[in-house]
C-alpha cells in the first residue's frame, strides 16, 4: 500500500460516518505550500509534514503525501500524491496518485509519470523544498495549518478558497482602477491644438 492510498483512505473514512473510529495515527501536520487557479477555480496544495508520515526509502529517498484540493465541483475532492524526494541530488518525482471524491465515496488511481522531474511544476518543487530546506519554509510562503485529522484538513479548503477569491476580486478591482487612471488625461497636460 502506498502512502497516498493510506492518506486517501483515511481522508475518505473520516469524511463519512466513521469519524469516531479514525485512528490517532492518521493525524497529520499539514502545511499549505502552493495555491493556483483563478476565481472559483482555485487549487490548494497541502503537504503532510508529520514525521511519522514521511517514509524512508532506499538510497536516501524520502516519501511524503501531497494533497491537491479542488474548488471546482466538477473535479474530485482532492488528488492524493505519493511524492519521492532525493535531497542529495535535489530532485523530485511522483510515485503514484489517487483521486478521492467524498461525495461519491470513490478512490480512483491517476496515471502519472514516475520519472525524476527535470523541470518540476511549482507545487512539486515546493514539495521537494519543504523536505530539503525546512529553514526556508517561511521565506517560500509555506503556511503551517497545524496538526489535525485528514477530514479536518479537507474541511479547511472552502475557507482557503474563499480567501483566494477575495484576493482575486481585490486584484480585479485594483486592475480596473489602474486602467481607469491610465485612460484619464494628464492633469497639467497642455490642451491639444485643433487644426482647421
Amino acid at each position: 500500500m502506498t502512502i497516498s492510498l493510506k492518506h486517501g483512505l483515511a481522508a475518505l473514512l473520516c469524511c463519512g460516518a466513521v469519524t469516531a473510529q479514525a485512528e490517532p495515527s492518521s493525524v497529520g501536520d499539514y502545511w499549505l505550500i502552493h495555491q493556483q487557479g483563478g476565481m472559483y477555480k482555485n487549487e490548494a496544495f497541502v503537504v503532510d509534514g508529520e514525521p511519522a508520515n514521511i517514509f524512508q526509502r532506499p538510497g536516501g529517498i524520502r516519501s511524503l503525501g501531497v494533497f491537491r484540493l479542488y474548488e471546482e465541483g466538477a473535479k474530485p475532492t482532492m488528488t492524493a500524491y505519493d511524492v519521492e524526494v532525493d535531497c542529495a541530488k535535489n530532485r523530485v518525482r511522483l510515485k503514484g496518485a489517487q483521486n478521492v471524491d467524498k461525495f461519491y465515496n470513490d478512490i480512483r488511481p491517476v496515471k502519472v509519470s514516475t520519472q525524476w522531474q527535470k523541470k518540476p511544476e511549482t507545487w512539486l518543487a515546493q514539495s521537494r523544498d519543504f523536505l530539503c530546506q525546512p529553514s526556508q519554509r517561511q521565506a517560500k510562503f509555506m503556511i503551517p495549518m497545524g496538526k489535525m485529522l485528514p477530514t479536518q484538513m479537507v474541511a479547511t479548503a472552502p475557507g482557503l478558497f474563499q480567501l483566494r477569491n477575495r484576493e482575486h476580486g481585490r486584484d480585479l478591482i485594483l486592475k480596473m482602477v489602474d486602467q481607469a487612471f491610465d485612460q484619464m488625461p494628464a492633469r497639467n497636460a497642455p490642451a491639444k491644438e485643433v487644426v482647421r
